[in-house]
């Protein structure tokens, strides 16, 4: 595959023609996109193709959609309602909570209830230590943009900066769980690995963070019976999109934004 950019350098064609890894998202030399971000590694596609495999096969995760429905969801909804304002018991239920429904991102293509609690045997405290790390990252974000206990204003700028951050920071984790999981790497040394990853990438991973948020709203609007069908639809987005990016060796060595 050779790059159609544009270039000055080659003055007989202006064509730049530079030879291209397959796996390659941009030409090193021009910088032109290659049609990876519009086809392989296309959030739209892979919401699409993960939907036309779930509406299939959907009846092998129902019992673990209800499971998460009944058992994790709702109790945790009903928690941070009530402890809205009181922000360290919120995080101490979510750090406890989180890593029950982070699981299922590690139970590979088996949704069954046997293989989420062999998996949850496996990686709950790994998974309790990556939310630990989100919960300082996140609360640091709060001291400094919020003026959280300290007895000064901040501008009401940072307030926009925070949100921002939050969401840069989610959207970076992208592919922690999976490398937690299947590289058995430390919260942080995948975190790392996530960010480098996903440099070129990283707007597709908002793009499928957010279509999972606005679907599994749909589910919880339909009186919650519609997250027993959205919430194992979203894992399998998730995870098919993160296999997207090992299939293009985001995470291998030879992978140039790892250097």
């Amino acid at each position: 595959m050779k790059c159609n950019g544009i270039s000055r350098k080659n003055k007989k064609t202006g064509i730049c023609g530079t030879a291209l890894h397959p796996h390659q998202i941009y030409c090193h030399v021009c910088g032109l996109a290659t049609p990876a971000l519009k086809t392989d590694l296309s959030a739209k596609e892979n919401i699409k193709l993960s939907w036309e495999f779930h509406k299939k096969n959907y009846q092998e995760s129902f019992s673990l959609g209800l499971l998460l429905t009944l058992a994790v969801y709702i109790p945790l909804s009903i928690l941070v309602a009530l402890f809205w304002h009181d922000y360290w018991h919120t995080n101490l239920i979510l750090l406890f909570y989180i890593p029950f429904a982070l699981i299922p991102l590690a139970m590979r293509d088996d949704y069954s209830l046997k293989n989420y609690l062999r998996t949850l045997s496996k990686l709950y405290l790994p998974y309790l230590s990556f939310i630990l790390v989100a919960e300082i990252y996140f609360f640091l974000l709060k001291v400094i943009c919020d003026g959280y206990l300290l007895s000064f204003m901040v501008d009401p700028v940072l307030h926009i900066v925070r949100l921002i951050m939050v969401l840069y920071g989610i959207t970076c984790a992208f592919a922690v769980p999976f490398l937690m999981a299947d590289k058995k790497m430390n919260p942080i040394k995948a975190i790392i690995l996530s960010i480098k990853a996903g440099h070129e990438t990283r707007w597709q991973q908002f793009f499928t963070l957010v279509a999972v948020a606005f679907i599994n709203l749909i589910g919880a609007l339909c009186l919650l019976a519609g997250l027993l069908y959205t919430l194992p639809l979203s894992y399998k987005i998730l995870r098919r999109y993160y296999q997207k990016m090992v299939g293009f060796e985001l995470f291998t060595s030879s992978n140039p934004t790892l250097e």
